[in-house]
């Protein structure tokens, strides 16, 4: 793609900002699903203080995929 082609592609997706915002807004708050709660926060959180530092895979604080995963499997136990 050349230099023009990207900051078309780069206004294109300024231009929806605000409404991507929004939608991520309305997920957080009205899905009926917890996972997709979650995931809609933390792309709005991402967006407002940049994203977590990351551990070890696999260590202490490994990610929030496996926290819900984890959470899903205690559920299903139930």
């Amino acid at each position: 793609m050349t230099d023009s082609g990207k900051s078309e592609v780069r206004d294109l997706a300024a231009q929806l900002a605000t409404e991507a915002l929004e939608v991520l807004a309305m997920l957080m708050r009205e899905s009926g699903s917890d996972q997709v709660k979650v995931a809609a926060a933390r792309e709005l959180l991402d967006r407002a203080h940049g994203k977590p530092k990351t551990e070890a895979a696999g260590g202490v604080g490994s990610g929030l995929v496996q926290l819900i995963e984890a959470a899903n499997l205690l559920e299903d136990e139930t």
